[in-house]
């Protein structure tokens, strides 16, 4: 070892290697490295001739040096340079050396001056793990201050810095905690005033990204700083080794960690916390990294809530007892300012699944009675408090009329096993029993607890009352029509058209005895209190009833079509023919006087009709309506003669009405009767195009009923020709049953069968009795029809015959005459040119053979 040595690093595989090396440069400008062999050490000159060597690191295998020149880096197993770091242009060789630090194997942190230059090692080839590596600068920066030590501080880097001063002029002050303190090692001190000497700056401890930007900076407060240079600064940090995976890790998202936002949480593992040794020529200066507790702790002292919350929120890895700490003095520091509705807000953030805590603080808000503000965020479930918390809550808001609403809206959303529902009912009904305790919203509570009951009764009296138009769903949902009775008319005032609606939906169940008395009653009662117009609207409301329930079912309201008679003259004129027409369950002379009363002629009409005052109801057409359509149509409805004369009697009087009889009695009656009672010398409009009219229609009636007679007879002659033909026709299905002789001995006991015969087959499949209808005697023939209309042609024709066992005719003759027969009727319908037809199931005469065992 050589006396000028000035630098010098061990091998960190040192005490595990034989080789025992370890590295010296010196003033001399050489570097040395010094290995143990078989001859014993020896040392190698590696490099030599840029100026002396101010400082070696080594990690691994890679040894990084500097010079005057700039930073070598050379790989000892492969005991070659593998790059250089370039010293930079604005340094001087005064003041300050290189400062460097290895982040394991493949991150090289240089400062040099105001310089920052952050290297990576890495292989030529990618997937090549024995080619040689080389250095790329991944991040250079510059600073405003003296680089005098740096280490990585996580994704970071933490550097020493000095700050120069010149002669008469003031010190630069200090740089204060504005951010989050990332070490600890004491706060600023006060600033030093004005000097008109040489003074020095306190050296700052900063934590800076990879791209410059500033997280942090201390500082520190040295004895006798103000003495000191920049080179009598040093800062050494304790790690422990980082794996190649890590470092790695760190050279990928070093950038990116400004980019997305600063990480709140530690980046070290309990126990294994980094140290960092600021020197000084009188005292050093430990620090570490403070965790999430710290930074908690330093936030609240400085009343920074906010801040805090977010580091608990972010940071899973601090205790509860420090979430609770922040909870309590956030919390506590609303309340103070009087802040409740914020402080509430933020409980469910800050108090999360505590149930204690949630309780705790419930109690807390009643005293204050703020329990309005803290009522959206109690939590109903993880956590859920005990039944007392719920009760005190709910029963706070009865006091307050305002509070009503408040309480509605928790009953609607509060499952029911949060609170007994008796007891809160009891308490409601008692403040709706007090003054000023019948608001609306304290009804639809009690109507809402009377539902969680299952009293769907009660609580639709009180939604009736309210005039709720959600009345109507609720009557559906739970079926409640056959419990409204006499408070059916409360549902028309709500909402007329829905009403009636439900009520026709179902009309079985409440008839029109129970709502027609119902809206009676409301009528009675505006009339008492002698609200005309509240009257005639439900006298309306009572009309459209009917008028719906009528078009629904004729005879559901029959009771009431005697007044529906008056409502439909009063409100719907038009409509009360279809009445008349379709009811018969209202009094006759009832109905023709309110027709009379309103002068409603034709409904006056048709009264008279079924009456049987046919004259005084043809007056009525003639003398009111001057209608002759509707005179004859009525005339030809009652089918009376004499009305037709009475008719013409009543048009001879007009010359208008004799001239419009004209035109359409010929039709009906004979013109003549008419034209020989027309006086001589009346004066009738058009009489000759009348006459003509007439005796034309005559003659086109007449050709009418010639042409019809002809159709008619041509028609019967082809059905009597069809008929002829179809009864000789010979049948190809047939049903029989055997029958045996009498003296018979072995078959003598057994019963005959049915059974299915053709020409072809013979004896087919047995067929059932009942099958066959109609009743079964000596040479009785059987029919029976398949389904379908009249003019089809059915397939099989069953049919039945039965003789008498002495009837035993040869079967093979009896076939062969049924074929001859089909032949010869065959040739006759050619001969006289008939189409040969399937016979039709409307009537059947022919021989049938008879197949006998």
């Amino acid at each position: 070892m050589h006396c000028d040595v000035q630098s010098m690093a061990l091998d960190p595989r040192y005490g595990t290697r034989k080789t025992r090396e370890f590295m010296t440069g010196g003033l001399a400008g050489q570097v040395a490295l010094n290995s143990r062999g078989w001859l014993g050490a020896k040392d190698n000159i590696i490099h030599a001739g840029e100026g002396p060597i101010s400082i070696i690191r080594w990690a691994g295998t890679l040894v990084a040096w500097a010079n005057n020149v700039c930073v070598r880096v050379y790989d000892t197993a492969a005991h070659t340079r593998i790059g250089r770091l370039d010293r930079p242009k604005s340094s001087n060789t005064e003041g300050t050396s290189c400062q460097l630090f290895w982040d394991g194997e493949q991150i090289l942190y240089m400062g040099w001056h105001h310089t920052i230059k952050i290297a990576r090692m890495r292989r030529k080839g990618a997937a090549d793990l024995d080619s040689l590596r080389i250095v790329d600068v991944v991040a250079s920066f510059q600073l405003d201050c003296l680089v005098v030590g740096l280490a990585p501080f996580g994704a970071d880097l933490a550097v020493l810095v000095y700050h120069t001063a010149l002669e008469g002029s003031s010190p630069r002050p200090p740089n204060s905690l504005a951010k989050t303190a990332a070490m600890s090692g004491g706060g600023a001190a006060d600033a030093v005033g004005a000097s008109t000497e040489l003074q020095h700056e306190r050296p700052q401890l900063k934590i800076l990204t990879w791209t410059h930007e500033e997280i942090a900076a201390d500082a520190l407060s040295i004895t006798g700083y103000e003495e000191y240079e920049a080179s009598e600064y040093a800062l050494a940090a304790c790690h422990l080794p980082r794996t190649r995976a890590s470092s790695h890790s760190r050279v990928t998202s070093g950038a990116a960690a400004t980019s997305s936002g600063r990480q709140a949480t530690k980046w070290w593992a309990d126990g294994e916390e980094p140290i960092y040794y600021v020197v000084s020529p009188k005292e050093i200066i430990v620090g570490r990294p403070r965790d999430g507790s710290d930074r908690v702790t330093w936030l609240l002292e400085h009343s920074r809530f906010e801040q805090a919350l977010h580091i608990i929120e972010s940071d899973v890895t601090l205790s509860q007892a420090t979430r609770e700490q922040v909870a309590g003095q956030y919390l506590e520091f609303l309340v103070s300012q009087e802040r409740f509705e914020e402080a509430a807000a933020l409980m469910p953030r800050l108090l999360k699944d505590n149930a204690a805590a949630w309780e705790r603080w419930v109690y807390m808000f009643a005293q204050w009675r703020q329990l309005p503000a803290m009522a959206p965020h109690i939590p109903v479930q993880e956590p859920t408090l005990r039944q007392t918390a719920y009760e005190m809550m709910l029963h706070a808001f009865l006091l307050s009329r305002a509070d009503h609403s408040i309480l509605l809206a928790l009953v609607k959303d509060w499952p029911t096993h949060l609170y007994s529902v008796p007891t809160l009912l009891e308490a409601v009904l008692h403040r709706i029993r007090a003054p000023g305790g019948d608001t609306e919203a304290l009804l639809q509570v009690a109507a809402q607890l009377y539902q969680l009951q299952g009293r769907y009764d009660l609580a639709l009296a009180i939604y009736l009352r309210q005039q709720q138009p959600a009345v109507f769903d609720f009557i559906q949902e739970h079926q409640l029509l056959p419990v409204l009775h006499e408070r059916v008319a409360q549902l028309l005032s709500i909402d007329e058209e829905r009403a009636i609606q439900l009520l026709m939906d179902q009309y079985d169940e409440i008839p029109a005895s129970t709502v027609v008395p119902s809206i009676q009653a409301e009528e009675a009662d505006a009339q008492q209190v002698g609200d005309g117009q509240q009257a005639e609207d439900w006298r309306c409301k009572l009309h459209h009833y009917l008028d719906q329930l009528f078009q629904k079912d004729q005879t559901a309201g029959a009771d009431y079509h005697s007044l529906q008679v008056e409502l439909y003259a009063e409100y719907a004129p038009s409509q009360l023919m279809a009445l008349l027409v379709g009811s018969q369950w209202y009094p006759l002379e009832a109905a023709l006087g309110v027709c009379q009363q309103r002068s409603l002629v034709r409904e006056q009409v048709f009264i008279l009709g079924r009456m049987g005052s046919s004259a005084q109801a043809l007056h009525l057409i003639i003398q009111r309506l001057a209608d002759i359509p509707q005179a004859i149509e009525f005339v030809q409805m009652q089918r009376d003669d004499e009305l037709w004369e009475l008719l013409i009697s009543l048009a001879l009087e007009s010359p208008a009405l004799t001239g419009e009889l004209m035109d359409n009695i010929g039709g009906y009656v004979n013109p003549l009767r008419l034209l020989k009672r027309i006086p001589h010398g009346v004066a009738i409009e058009g009489l000759r195009d009348r006459l003509v009219h007439i005796i034309a229609d005559f003659r086109t009636q007449t050709s009418l009923r010639e042409g019809c007679n002809n159709i008619l007879h041509t028609d019967c002659l082809l059905l009597a020709q069809r008929l002829y033909h179809e009864v000789r026709h010979a049948l190809s299905h047939v049903c029989v049953k055997p029958c045996t002789a009498a003296s018979s001995s072995s078959q003598s006991d057994s019963i005959p069968q049915w059974h299915q015969w053709s020409s072809g087959a013979g004896l087919g499949a047995l067929v059932d009795q009942q099958d066959l209808p109609g009743p079964q005697g000596t040479k009785q023939l059987h029919l029976r029809k398949k389904e379908g209309p009249d003019e089809e042609e059915l397939e099989t024709v069953w049919v039945g015959i039965e003789y008498p066992a002495a009837a035993r005719p040869d079967p093979s003759s009896q076939t062969s005459n049924l074929k001859q027969k089909e032949q010869r009727h065959r040739k006759t319908s050619k001969q006289k040119g008939l189409d040969f037809q399937e016979s039709l199931p409307s009537l059947v005469v022919a021989d049938v053979a008879v197949l006998l065992t």
